[in-house]
């Protein structure tokens, strides 16, 4: 019994130093241009993945996609929107039930890209 609350007792002070000499860490969050400067004409715009998180209001979603100038979207789950308009209500309607996703095609000035919207 006193071997065992010895290898405790130094099992619970090796955790103690070890929580105390832990280096901090800081989160940074950085926003990267949708397409960067050097991206080559063969390359291409890369697919986008977006997570969303529980709870979130149909109407917002729209507000969490982010496209480049001279982006609109042009189909949402492979059925092809008439405008950005189109677009807005559609996504105002999709069904945000978890373990969803709605893909999203998007056309810019370098091509289209396809943007998949991951919803919990």
């Amino acid at each position: 019994m006193l071997l065992f609350r010895s290898i405790v007792v130094g099992l619970l002070g090796a955790c103690c130093l070890l929580l105390a000499a832990r280096p901090r860490c800081e989160v940074a969050v950085r926003s990267l241009p949708a397409y960067p400067a050097n991206v080559s004409a063969w390359e291409g715009p890369r697919p986008t993945i977006v997570d969303v998180a529980p709870l979130i209001a149909p109407g917002e979603l729209a507000t969490l996609l982010r496209l480049a100038p001279g982006e609109h979207v042009i189909a949402i789950d492979d059925a092809r929107v008439a405008g950005d308009l189109e677009a807005g209500a559609l996504l105002a309607r999709v069904d945000l039930a978890p373990k969803h996703y709605v893909d999203l095609t998007v056309a810019g000035p370098l091509g289209e890209r396809r943007v998949l919207v991951l919803l919990h």
